[in-house]
């Protein structure tokens, strides 16, 4: 009982940590005070104040269309490289699976630091083919992950039936593999956008000269002086990741109570 009671504790206090200041960001969003000073007076100005900000809103269009892109190139690559990584040997998809969770280990400022460099050694200059080059090597690994979780789980005699049938390659992928495969693509899809939204080493290092992404707008915000619009777009990518997560958890629920039941048949 004491060793329950303590870890329900320690965990509270881990989530407490983790959570707090996020909460305190979202609510001095609304506090009408520029210093963040206290007493709390309850304010939407700031709101307003990012309403007009054309700066801001252009920023967070160029991390929106960045990171569709960067989620669509992601499923499709994904979708390719899992469904290819079936034919073949045991030791060559051990070193696909090596190769291709590798950017997950390795620190995105390292990563932009060698692209930056890998592009300079070949005379290139710095455009928005590099920054979604790099945003898709970074964001690959999720969607390959949520796919690989998907494809391990079906039923491979559905697709040996189809054949058996006379289906071709293409008819059994668009009558059997795709329907079970698509949660997974829109689930990983919604990952790779959120890692590509949220990141800044890669943009930084990558991004021409005149275009910016909105965290490389926070950063330069907080580098010249904090102001409140600040942590009302702070909500607001709280917000759009929370909804994302959200998506994502009910398209993976969704699946598996589909699968649960097919099984169950």
């Amino acid at each position: 009982m004491k060793k329950s009671i303590a870890s329900k504790i320690y965990v509270l206090l881990i989530m407490i940590y983790l959570y707090v200041p996020i909460i305190v960001l979202m609510i001095m969003g609304f506090n009408k005070s520029r210093y963040n000073s206290m007493p709390f007076e309850f304010s939407t100005e700031w709101y307003r104040a990012l309403a007009t900000d054309s700066v801001l809103q252009r920023a967070a269009l160029n991390s929106v269309i960045l990171a569709l892109v960067t989620g669509v190139i992601c499923v499709v690559l994904g979708t390719f490289f899992i469904l290819g990584e079936r034919y073949l040997s045991d030791r060559l998809k051990g070193i696909f699976n090596s190769v291709s969770m590798m950017p997950m280990s390795i620190p995105w400022l390292i990563m932009g630091l060698s692209l930056l460099l890998l592009i300079r050694f070949f005379n290139f200059d710095k455009s928005m083919f590099f920054v979604a080059a790099g945003h898709v090597v970074i964001s690959l690994p999720y969607s390959l992950l949520v796919l690989k979780a998907r494809v391990q789980s079906m039923d491979t005699s559905l697709e040996e039936m189809s054949a058996s049938l006379g289906a071709g390659p293409f008819t059994t992928f668009r009558r059997i593999t795709f329907p079970a495969i698509a949660p997974a693509m829109v689930a990983g899809g919604f990952l790779s956008f959120m890692i590509s939204f949220d990141n800044f080493a890669i943009s930084y290092f990558l991004m021409p000269a005149g275009v910016s992404t909105l965290p490389i707008e926070i950063q330069s915000s907080i580098k010249f002086g904090f102001t409140p619009e600040i942590n009302a777009v702070s909500t607001v990518i709280i917000g759009v990741s929370l909804l994302c997560l959200a998506v994502v958890g009910l398209i993976m629920g969704s699946s598996l109570k589909s699968m649960v039941g097919r099984s169950g048949k």
